[in-house]
């Protein structure tokens, strides 16, 4: 009697375990590809349902719904298997689409939900549907032409004098940097208060570290100077007080614009503030004030060298965009050009390009080259959002645009007249670009992180998707990258340190105790990070990393 029992037992046992053997063997056979496993997860993932229902603004609804157009969707997987009829009729086809469907369901009940606060129907309810992602590769005639990098200055090669280094790249070579560090003092050299806010990121030229901040209501603005070795506060000048711009976001700030250095002078751009040079000792050299500035959360294109001039572009939707070169030594107005009123806050770009030199910029829904020493446009391709904050990152003959909110991300081969949309764009990701931080480009590979902890790691020459995972985590710095190892701030305080390769891989996570909003600087295998409340240097104990 007891041995029937349990035969009845372990058959009642198979037969209730069924169902979930069949969706294992369902999912092996159709897995989810990488992008719809990030959104099963994020279904239910409850930090990020709070994100979407009480911190997402509709701007970014109106772009985060649009993830449920996954290749892998339910849709595209009825079509790629014969269509309905069949897909019902075949019991691990069916399984494996129910779940794509109810994957589908449960997002778009999010999103419904997050609508629901700004009382609006949400547009997938009203017929809208998106582009399903995926990456669209183009056969563009042009041929490639050598492509590299304009330094900003002599010397700068052994520096970080602007943003994202000498290169704007955030490539700090193969210098070997710390892997670990903690808010209690590992491998901290040393940590100093900074006055004031902002979100500009530290330069550095010799002993000498440049930084800008402001007060919490941009009335009075300051560019600092700190001691490399120590941290001390060398001296610190105020701009000429100007009424602050309107419309500021606290997030973007007063000061978010980086500095630029030749090792002679350090340019800083201060919003209404303006344009100021100043000395290594903190003398003012000269001061251009000739700027109307008024666009939406304020102002965060950095300033550029190229030979004798300093450019910037820094795009508005509320004013005339500004783009202009002045003379570095003197301050004049050298040419002021158009561009598009824009919600733009990227730093350009310059490169050579077989016998020319281009700055390149994205926005307006535009990437544009231009003739930096006159501002002429030589060139134009469409294709990124309206909104576009990451700068170009630069490979070995292609450049890369990526703009948000979960925007595109374009490969392009610089170079030609005119509209170039149709002969050099070589490929394009529908979406999934991040919407501020500017990607990192290792080992032929295109990894990025976007504002809400999505990890995207594509490859640079084909556009073929490698991994996308996600980091419970948002972020507004750029990476930089150092060998094989990557380093993403994160608004938490941490730093995610990740080895480059074909998957996502995770090698440290080190505390700061305080918000990183800005990207790092590196010189002589020392890292400095600006916190919301410090500056701090990085580097390993004697002997370790």
């Amino acid at each position: 009697m007891s041995s029937r029992w349990h035969i009845r037992v372990v058959l009642l046992s198979f037969f209730v375990l069924l169902p979930a053997l069949r969706a294992d063997e369902a999912d092996d056979k159709y897995p989810l590809d990488p992008q719809s496993k990030v959104l099963a997860g994020d279904v239910k993932n409850e930090k990020y349902r709070q994100l979407v229902l009480e911190k997402m603004l509709i701007t970014d609804l109106a772009a985060e719904w649009q993830r449920v157009a996954t290749a892998d969707n339910a849709q595209s997987f009825l079509e790629k298997h014969g269509g309905k009829e069949k897909v019902l009729a075949e019991p691990l086809l069916k399984r494996a689409y129910e779940r794509r469907a109810k994957i589908r369901d449960d997002y778009l009940e999010l999103m419904r939900d997050g609508y629901r606060r700004y009382k609006v129907v949400p547009p997938f309810d009203k017929g809208v549907t998106a582009e399903i992602a995926g990456t669209v590769t183009a056969k563009p005639a042009a041929a490639a032409a050598a492509l590299s990098i304009v330094l900003p200055s002599p010397g700068a090669e052994r520096q970080w004098p602007r943003f994202r280094g000498p290169s704007g790249q955030g490539d700090a070579g193969a210098t070997a940097l710390p892997l670990t560090w903690d808010k209690d003092g590992r491998n901290i050299v040393w940590r100093t208060k900074i006055p004031g806010v902002g979100n500009s990121s530290p330069i550095i030229w010799d002993e000498h570290i440049f930084l800008t901040s402001s007060d919490a209501k941009g009335a009075a603005r300051h560019l600092q100077c700190f001691h490399r070795a120590d941290g001390r506060m060398l001296w610190t000048r105020q701009a000429p007080v100007s009424p602050p711009e309107p419309g500021v976001r606290d997030k973007n700030g007063y000061a978010s614009a980086t500095p630029v250095t030749d090792g002679e002078r350090v340019i800083c751009f201060l919003g209404s503030c303006g344009i100021l040079c100043y000395d290594f000792k903190g003398k003012l050299l000269w001061h251009y004030d000739a700027l109307k500035v008024k666009t939406t959360h304020g102002t965060g294109s950095s300033p550029v060298l190229y030979k004798d001039l300093v450019i910037l572009a820094q795009d508005q939707n509320q004013a005339n965009s500004i783009f202009l070169a002045l003379d570095k030594r003197t301050g004049k107005k050298v040419w002021e050009a158009m561009r598009p009123r824009a919600m733009t806050w990227t730093t350009p770009v310059v490169v050579r390009v077989g016998e020319r030199d281009e700055m390149v910029i994205a926005g307006g829904e535009t990437v544009r080259g231009y003739d930096p020493a006159t501002g002429k446009e030589l060139w134009s391709l469409h294709g990124p959002t309206q909104e576009v904050i990451p700068a170009i990152v630069t490979g070995k003959d292609l450049l890369y645009s990526v703009s948000g909110r979960n925007g595109p991300t374009l490969a392009l081969r610089p170079g030609g007249s005119g509209d170039v949309t149709e002969t050099h764009l070589v490929w394009r990701a529908v979406r999934g670009g991040p919407h501020v931080p500017t990607p990192a480009l290792v080992g032929g590979r295109l990894y990025s992180a976007n504002d809400n902890g999505i990890v995207t790691c594509f490859d640079a020459v084909t556009g073929k998707l490698i991994y996308q995972e996600r980091i419970s985590d948002h972020f507004s710095a750029s990476p930089i990258a150092a060998g094989d190892f990557m380093y993403f701030p994160a608004e938490s305080g941490l730093t995610y340190v990740l080895r480059a390769g074909s998957s996502l891989d995770i090698v440290a996570r080190n505390d700061l105790g305080s918000p990183l909003l800005a990207s790092p600087a590196v010189v002589e295998g020392r890292l400095v990070f600006r916190t919301a409340d410090d500056l701090v240097c990085i580097g390993a104990a004697a002997g370790g990393r």
